[in-house]
């Protein structure tokens, strides 16, 4: 039997060549342009997410459904992603920091955020990310700072989720629908918080495909790092999982997770709870 899926590809800056500083996340062009080209080639369709959310609501096929989402705001994505992008036919979103927008670099954002940041790839700005929209790109939000939301004092998760959909809003004319959580960062109370705060889903760092059977408030997310070769990029898409170790690892955790108050507690014994 087969049931709907969606692979939803999560990337973040676009980088000329990797450096040891720079986090996993960043990818080469070369590498991000092989892979949009053997996109385009596979056959399969490459939504905006949106409308590849909208097919768990149908019967499923033998192939997955694949939506691009970039996060942070960098401007590579403006210079090299929009481009290749157009070229190939594909729509993508961006969940935007919006505290950096503007700025000459990510200095002002957390430590351990800002120093492995691309090195000369400034924020975006808010003329850059109208130019976005205009081509297709959907603007969604990733937090008025990038802080993690687990943890967070209920004013202060309430100022990420409301502030940062607010800038969106007042400077594109629409506002965010979505959240995706940075580091993956959130627990109980940033779930219930969603919905109030005007969003309609939610997206983890949480890997395999998205499902009828998913939490439409943490949604998964297959993360492209350096590493990816074509190969396990092909596989990452078509299964959701680098490997089966690691499928055998989400199933484990969605069976933990599907109670959020597991996901609390253990986040807590694991010593990476803020605070």
């Amino acid at each position: 039997m087969t049931y709907p899926r969606v692979s939803i590809l999560m990337y973040h800056a676009l980088v000329e060549q990797a450096a040891p500083y720079m986090a996993p996340v960043h990818i080469e062009q070369a590498r991000f342009a092989e892979q949009m080209a053997w996109l385009a080639a596979s056959g399969l369709p490459v939504l905006p997410l949106r409308e590849a959310l909208a097919t768990l609501r149908r019967p499923g096929g033998a192939s997955p459904v694949v939506a691009l989402t970039f996060d942070d705001g960098y401007h590579s994505l403006y210079t090299h992603a929009r481009p290749l992008l157009a070229q190939h036919g594909f729509a993508a979103t961006l969940f935007l920091t919006t505290g950096a927008v503007g700025q000459p670099s990510y200095a002002g954002e957390p430590p351990g955020f800002a120093r492995s940041a691309p090195r000369g790839d400034r924020p975006l700005t808010w003329p850059e990310l109208r130019t976005l929209a205009a081509a297709g790109w959907a603007i969604e939000a990733h937090g008025a700072s990038h802080r993690p939301l687990a943890g967070l004092a209920p004013a202060e998760l309430t100022h990420e989720l409301t502030q940062s959909r607010a800038a969106i809003a007042r400077h594109l004319g629409q506002a965010a629908t979505y959240y995706a959580f940075p580091y993956g960062s959130y627990d109980r109370r940033t779930l219930r918080a969603l919905a109030g705060a005007g969003y309609a889903a939610g997206f983890s760092v949480h890997t395999g495909p998205a499902t009828p059977a998913s939490d439409g408030r943490r949604l998964p997310r297959l993360e492209v790092t350096a590493g990816c070769d074509l190969a396990t990029f092909r596989r990452l898409v078509r299964t959701g999982y680098v490997s089966p170790g690691a499928c055998y690892r989400a199933r484990l955790r969605n069976w933990a997770y599907r109670v959020p108050a597991v996901h609390d507690a253990l986040l807590a014994a694991s010593g990476r709870w803020p605070g």
